[in-house]
């Protein structure tokens, strides 16, 4: 998996004194359609770090979900989105999932 950051997403990190970032999947279905599990950019590390996988980049640590790290996926572009001084960081290349649940159970 090739992981590329934007020059932007590292002075953020630096501003804010943090080297670990990972992807979650926070489900954002409704009640028509069901769970749906969108990729979301957050700070620290994860909870469950054993069912992530890390990569190291420029000295930040990225955990992955070790579903999300196959050849659908095969670049992921961490950017800065800042929306009326609000900002925050997003990925692009990481699919939407739409499945019952995103529990370890499915790792």
């Amino acid at each position: 998996m090739n992981i590329e950051f934007k020059q932007d997403v590292k002075e953020y990190l630096n501003q804010k004194n943090i080297q670990d970032i990972y992807i979650g999947m926070d489900n954002r279905g409704g009640c028509c359609s069901g769970p749906v599990f969108v990729p979301v950019v957050k700070l620290g590390r994860p909870d469950d770090i054993d069912i992530y996988e890390t990569f190291v980049k420029d000295e930040i640590t990225v955990y992955i979900p070790k579903k999300m790290d196959n050849e659908e996926n095969p670049n992921v572009t961490i950017k800065l989105r800042n929306i009326l001084g609000h900002k925050s960081l997003i990925v692009h290349g990481v699919l939407a999932y739409k499945e019952k649940n995103w529990g370890k159970k499915k790792y």
